[in-house]
């Protein structure tokens, strides 16, 4: 028997996260039945204790890890990704990790700036951040490298950082990919309307990828002269997208496309089915409730996404294995883009996937 094999050890074994192990270890959350077999195979092989856990970190130094992120609204994206946080936390914090969560408003980037401050006045080991406001974050990350501080960047890259590893999805090419899907929905004289939220173009540089990544791919990787309207809003709110959306259809009737380049697809769908306007085809991001349920009812055709628990799980993951463990790190992880539709939904629910 091995009596000192650590859950980080089982992880390797099994090449999955830290998250998985605990999730089957503890018996909470879902996992691919096939992973789970092979988990629980390896943890009969090494005849594991969960109490031996406890004492497997060597150093008497408890690290302290800081977490940076925006504030869910709901069960949104940002929730999604703080439940992947929290997943990897459980399992790690038996080693006697420390982690401190800073949740901050996602539509106030001074906010940001003061809980980056705090993080930089306070003991910290390590840092996951989601840097919505590319200019703060920026700042901040400038101040950690100084200090040898390492952090882990999820969901949106920031240029020239020395991140200890940066996980997120390629906007750009989700961008060609939604334009080449709803493309292939509209007939030759048909017209394109893009949405855009102003407040992202200016702070989520991520968001204004997509929209590179759609016209790239009418400019370049198709034939046809494809007419393309632009509705931009400043931090838009439901009823001023509902008034300007109706006003730009009834101006253009030959819009029967429309790309939304945030995940409030679920907003537009919403309108386009009070208004019985059944024939546009819309696409948008993120697999959030609210956009399932007008996938479902065929008013969203399709939604793209990766799973953002999953940036939030290795994220913390990585941090644990860089400072605790001393893995060496990929830089860079790009996260799969989905594909969902109607038809192929019900796969990538909950109770469905890992």
């Amino acid at each position: 028997m091995i009596s000192k094999i650590r859950l980080i050890d089982i992880a390797r074994k099994a090449n999955v996260s830290l998250g998985t192990v605990d999730r089957v270890v503890n018996n909470r959350g879902k996992v691919a039945p096939e992973t789970e077999m092979n988990i629980r195979r390896i943890l009969e092989e090494f005849d594991y204790q969960t109490n031996l856990m406890a004492s497997s970190l060597s150093s008497k130094k408890r690290p302290v890890f800081n977490v940076l992120v925006p504030k869910p609204l709901g069960e949104d994206y940002w929730y999604k990704i703080l439940t992947g946080i929290e997943t990897t936390e459980k399992a790690i914090m038996q080693f006697g990790v420390k982690i401190t969560k800073l949740l901050y408003a996602q539509d106030d980037n001074i906010q940001f700036a003061n809980l980056a401050s705090q993080i930089l006045k306070t003991q910290s080991d390590g840092v996951l951040l989601a840097p919505l406001f590319h200019k703060e974050a920026k700042v901040f990350v400038n101040e950690l490298e100084k200090e040898n501080i390492p952090y882990v960047v999820i969901d949106s890259p920031i240029e020239r950082s020395q991140a200890l590893c940066s996980i997120s999805q390629d906007y750009f090419q989700s961008g060609v990919l939604a334009a080449k899907l709803i493309d292939y929905g509209l007939d030759k004289n048909d017209e394109l309307l893009s949405i855009s939220n102003l407040m992202y173009s200016d702070y989520f540089e991520h968001v204004q990828e997509r929209l590179n990544g759609l016209k790239h791919f009418f400019e370049t990787k198709t034939t046809k002269k494809r007419t393309i309207h632009f509705l931009e809003i400043v931090n838009p709110k439901f009823e001023k997208l509902e008034i300007l959306l109706k006003e730009k259809l009834l101006q253009f009737p030959k819009i029967k496309g429309i790309f939304i380049d945030n995940s409030k697809a679920h907003w537009v769908g919403r309108i386009l089915d009070e208004n019985n306007i059944p024939e546009i085809k819309l696409i948008g991001f993120d697999l959030i409730e609210q956009n399932i349920r007008y996938l479902q009812n065929g008013m969203i055709d399709f939604i793209i996404f990766d799973y953002a628990e999953n940036q939030g799980e290795q994220g913390l993951q990585i941090l644990f294995d860089h400072v605790v463990t001393k893995k060496s790190i990929v830089k860079k992880i790009k996260m799969p883009i989905n594909i969902i539709t109607k038809e192929n939904l019900e796969g990538f629910l909950p109770d469905h996937s890992a």
